[in-house]
């Protein structure tokens, strides 16, 4: 789901600088922590939404890549072999404990890319979730 929405919480995000190949790009994305349950999120993530932002890291809707997600103090950069993207917001970086460098993917989606991030990147954003009233749920059955 593209957008606001129903567990969906908006962080701020100062700029996103994606770096492929020989070309530097700056964009300002909308950025949220998409708690699992809510809005259609059967896991908790990353939302990074921007129109362009799929052509840019020439990523198709529903193409699945590889990563490593790295906390530099100042941004959250994460690595693929498409891109780096560089992003600039100072809630995801207090959140994601300093020096933290583990695996996550980026895949792409309408209207921008999810990152998928490691089970204690999970927890940590999933109290984030809880703090603004977002606990994750389990599928209705």
């Amino acid at each position: 789901m593209t957008g606001p929405g129903p567990g969906k919480i908006e962080i701020d995000c100062e700029k996103l600088i994606i770096i492929s190949g020989t070309k530097t790009l700056t964009i300002i994305p909308r950025v949220y922590i998409h708690i699992k349950g809510w809005s259609l999120a059967r896991v908790t993530h990353i939302d990074v939404e921007h129109d362009d932002l799929c052509e840019i890291l020439n990523i198709k809707p529903r193409e699945i890549i590889g990563g490593i997600l790295i906390n530099s103090k100042d941004n959250i950069e994460v690595k693929t072999r498409k891109a780096i993207l560089k992003i600039y917001s100072k809630i995801l970086t207090s959140l994601i404990p300093t020096n933290y460098r583990g695996g996550c993917v980026i895949g792409g989606k309408i209207g921008g890319v999810f990152i998928g991030v490691r089970k204690e990147i999970i927890r940590i954003l999933e109290k984030y979730g809880e703090k603004h009233g977002y606990a994750p749920r389990r599928r209705l059955e």
